[in-house]
Formats: structure tokens, sequence, C-alpha cells
């Protein structure tokens, strides 16, 4: 049964792996694909969803691989970033688009902006919320002020005892890694029993840990060569709270290097790194006027 803030919900299937999602709007409306990141799930968006699609777009948000109502392969391969891309290209195929716009949030805003360098045609706009493009953070993981706020990946990376030591303190590490961080009044009751309640699921932290361990680990941060991505050349906006724990500010300014196009950064004051709940009026008014900028 669909969720009360959205109008339906399916799955799609990519092979093995089936992805549910949550979708509103008119069929025919531009279509708008919402990605969420980590720890959360497609009801990150129960805010924007609807109101996108009372202004006519067609909004779909998946639960990433892994996350919620969406199937959790075992071997940590299968959270590699080209399969994670080839999860949002299996989602165009079955809704039959040949171009959305991208809207995308921490974990899926890294997959956002491969899949907008790898398939360029298919994002008519991209938007990335709290996530600076992935090579910018590559390069600010050398600098000891970005390990430090990146602490929590290096945690992660301990297969096994990550999952027994936080499963068992469960609420406790979500409280101060994210219930807790943003203005008080963000999350009312439900939204906390509602993310505790996906996290709590089998497997559920595993999967989640395995995207941080076969894409963020040291051995890909720190080999000898980087990946040489284009730049993109679609409208762009980065959006990010001035009270962000993950990232060193040095990282937004150097996001603007890999943007052709038009390219718009904000920053959120007094925010920190969950902007869409700290601040959603201000985050869809944002989203909403780039969803208007002219597209060559």
């Amino acid at each position: 049964m669909a969720e009360n803030w959205c109008e339906e919900e399916g799955y799609v299937q990519n092979g093995a792996v089936k992805l549910h999602y949550v979708a509103a709007g008119p069929v025919e409306g531009e279509p708008v694909l919402l990605l969420h990141g980590f720890p959360q799930s497609s009801y990150l968006w129960r805010r924007h969803l609807p109101a996108l699609a009372a202004k006519g777009y067609r909004v779909v948000a998946p639960d990433l691989r892994g996350y919620n109502l969406s199937d959790r392969p075992a071997k940590p391969e299968a959270y590699r970033m080209l399969n994670l891309v080839g999860d949002i290209g299996a989602i165009y195929k079955q809704l039959g688009w040949q171009s959305a716009n991208l809207v995308a949030h921490d974990w899926g805003g890294a997959i956002g902006w491969l899949f907008a360098t790898f398939y360029p045609q298919q994002v008519k706009r991209f938007v990335a919320i709290d996530i600076p493009h992935p090579t910018a953070f590559r390069e600010a993981l050398q600098q000891p002020a970005q390990m430090r706020n990146s602490w929590y990946i290096w945690l992660f990376q301990a297969a096994g005892v990550a999952e027994r030591v936080i499963g068992q303190n469960l609420e406790e590490f979500f409280n101060y890694i994210m219930l807790d961080q943003p203005r008080a009044g963000t999350y009312t009751e439900a939204d906390r029993q509602e993310y505790l309640r996906m996290l709590a699921q089998p497997g559920q932290l595993e999967a989640a840990f395995n995207y941080y361990r076969v894409n963020t680990g040291p051995a890909n941060v720190y080999s000898e060569t980087a990946s040489a991505f284009p730049p993109l050349k679609m409208p762009v906006m980065l959006v990010y709270g001035s009270r962000d724990f993950a990232f060193i500010p040095q990282v937004w300014e150097d996001t603007a290097k890999f943007c052709q196009g038009y390219f718009r950064k904000v920053e959120l004051e007094g925010f920190g790194h969950w902007v869409l709940e700290e601040a959603p009026q201000e985050t869809l008014e944002l989203i909403c006027s780039h969803l208007t900028v002219p597209v060559e």
C-alpha cells in the first residue's frame, strides 16, 4: 500500500535486484527523480515529493539498493558505484524516460554526479544537496581536516565489527549522527520511529556500510591515480548547509571546477548536513527555481 504522502508505489527490476519506489504526479508530467542518501530512504522526500507533484511534475523517489523495501544483495561487490548508477538507468528504462531532472542528497548525490557524468543526455538538470563532486571530495581527503570530518567512513570499514557495535547501540548512534544533529523539532516522533524501524531491519546496516567499503575505502581514496571525469554541461545547483559536519568548506568551492554550464552554489546559513529535513520549504523553493532554468 502506498504511503499517505505519495500517490502510488512500485518496483523496478535491475538484474537480480528489485528496487522499491514511491511516486506522485501526472504520468505525462516532466520527470523528476529524487535520490536519498545514508542513512535514510525515500521517506526523506515526504514533503518535497507531493509538493513537486502538485506543480505538475512526475516525481519518483526510489529506495536505493540495500535500503528499506529494496533488495539487499549479500555480496559487498553488489554495491559498487557502477551497479548503483546502473540502478538509475533501470529506473529510466522501466518508466520510459529519455531524460529527467535529478535531485539527490548525500549518497544519492554521489550516484547522481556519476550518472550525470556518464549519461549527460539523460539528465536535464541536476541538484546536488549536501554532496560535493566526487573528485573534489577525493582531493579534500588528502587533508587532515577532511579526514577528521570523515571519521565515520573509517569506522564503517570494519566489516562485522561496525554492524555489531552500532547495532547494539542503534538508537544512540543514529541520534548522534543524524536525529539529534539538526535544530530542535526537525524530526517528529513518527519520523524518528520510521528511520529507526528501517535501520533495524535485518541486513540493513551491512548494506548501508557496504557503500562505503567498496567505494570509499582507503584503497580507492588513496590510490595513485584518480578517475578523470569530464565536466558537466547541464544546469547544476549545489545546495549545502553552512554547518555541515561531513565536509570542509573547500569541497563546495572546488565543485564549481567540474561544472562548465550554468552553475549555482547555495549555502544555507545555520543549517547542517540534513538541510532537506531542517529546511524543507527553503530547499523546495530552491529545487523549484532550478527546475525552471533553461536547458540547451
